[in-house]
């Protein structure tokens, strides 16, 4: 029996150019296929993931709301710091008015935060100076003051209605310096969100030094969110609703996460044809090099190796075809979609840029569906094709 190297087959098989250029069309589909396919679920997780981390910020673990609306500190922050599941609690006064600038207007939700407490639930920094409570400024979002057209020590007007007011039958105008612009990730929040010190808010509105309206909580290491959630909602289940920081969007989120299968489901259909190009490259390679294949068999190449050789120029094309997906990916995330004609209308999709974030259970996934798909038609091909006989071969050869 003859025994040729792997490498030797290769070379006797692929010496051609036109079947060069053929293995090299064939690898491309395929990565392109496998591509589009991480790609679209990239794209979606890293919308889920980028969406949940901006969320995050500005509403910590837990948020905790009072049935009847405004609520007292007495007691709920001490009793809430002392639970083993939370790390630590801030308190927020939030309302919602009017800014005035550069003769605009804007419907915005002013948030009294005490800056420290808000800091260590949120990990979001709120630069604000604490002089006098009559002289204190506002953060305001990255999209508001490029929308207005404003810089730190520009001044924005906020138009309340509190208490005295009400009785006035008119606002209440005050004017602040923004003190600095803050960036949430989220274009929603940075159009709309503004911060000031809480006393100071509690004072325009009226309202004793601790009324508030919102509670954000920041889970302990090693506490299940999910698990926190349902204890804190049950032991407060009389006065509070408590819910977690993604509860606003979540039906967007799962609407985005039933729509990712949906798709990674359809686009297989992409495999398929690359698939049907692999089946024209084995038929190609069979139809233009059926004579040394059979002299080589009639010469003592076993039918084993002979499959062994396809199975093995399967495994390359696969192999290959998958490290160049990676490439396509990383072309995509990090050169396309920067460009500025990709940015997003963030108004519509909440976020203003979109990246590719995989895990590898997704490579996984694609990488072995797509080996699944390939070595299913390879063998059904292979069996075809060696279901000719040596003697039959010869003779169309020779005939």
């Amino acid at each position: 029996m003859t025994k040729l190297p792997l490498i030797s087959l290769f070379q006797i098989i692929l010496d051609k150019k036109s079947a060069l250029r053929f293995l090299v069309g064939t690898i491309f589909s395929l990565a392109f296929s496998i591509a589009v396919i991480l790609s679209t679920i990239g794209l979606m997780d890293g919308y889920s993931v980028s969406l949940k981390r901006a969320l995050a910020q500005s509403n910590g673990d837990l948020k905790l709301k009072a049935r009847d609306g405004f609520y007292s500190l007495d007691g709920i922050e001490d009793k809430l710091n002392k639970d083993k599941s939370v790390e630590i609690s801030s308190h927020i006064l939030q309302i919602e008015a009017f800014a005035l600038a550069n003769r605009q207007s804007k419907g915005v939700l002013v948030k009294g935060i005490e800056p420290k407490s808000f800091h260590q639930v949120t990990g979001l920094d709120v630069p604000l100076k604490r002089s006098s409570l009559e002289n204190e400024g506002v953060i305001v979002g990255v999209q508001f003051a490029k929308k207005f057209n404003l810089k730190v020590g520009d001044s924005v007007v906020l138009a309340f209605n509190s208490k005295k007011a009400r009785e006035l039958g008119s606002a209440s105008l005050v004017q602040f310096e923004i003190q600095g612009i803050l960036r949430h990730g989220i274009f929603e929040k940075d159009m709309r969100f503004m911060y000031m010190q809480r006393e100071k808010l509690q004072k325009i509105l009226d309202l004793r030094d601790f009324t508030v309206n919102e509670g954000l909580i920041k889970v302990a290491d090693g506490a299940s969110l999910e698990e926190t959630q349902k204890i804190l909602q049950k032991k407060y289940d009389k006065d509070f609703f408590v819910s977690t920081y993604w509860a606003e969007h979540e039906v967007l989120l799962d609407a985005v996460e039933i729509e990712r299968d949906t798709i990674s489901i359809a686009l297989q259909l992409i495999v398929l044809v690359s698939v049907i190009n692999i089946i024209a490259f084995m038929v190609f390679i069979s139809e233009i090099k059926s004579q040394d294949i059979f002299m080589l068999r009639a010469l003592g190449l076993s039918l084993k190796s002979f499959k062994k050789f396809w199975y093995c120029m399967l495994s390359c094309i696969w192999i290959v075809s998958c490290a160049f997906s990676i490439l396509l990916i990383l072309i995509l995330d990090k050169g396309i979609l920067q460009m500025p004609i990709f940015q997003l209308p963030g108004d519509i999709y909440k976020l203003s840029q979109l990246n590719i974030l995989l895990k590898v259970d997704d490579y996984l996934l694609v990488f072995g569906l797509s080996l699944v798909w390939v070595f299913t038609v390879g063998f059904i091909t292979i069996k075809r094709m060696s279901s000719k006989s040596l003697l039959s071969g010869l003779r169309e050869e020779f005939s």
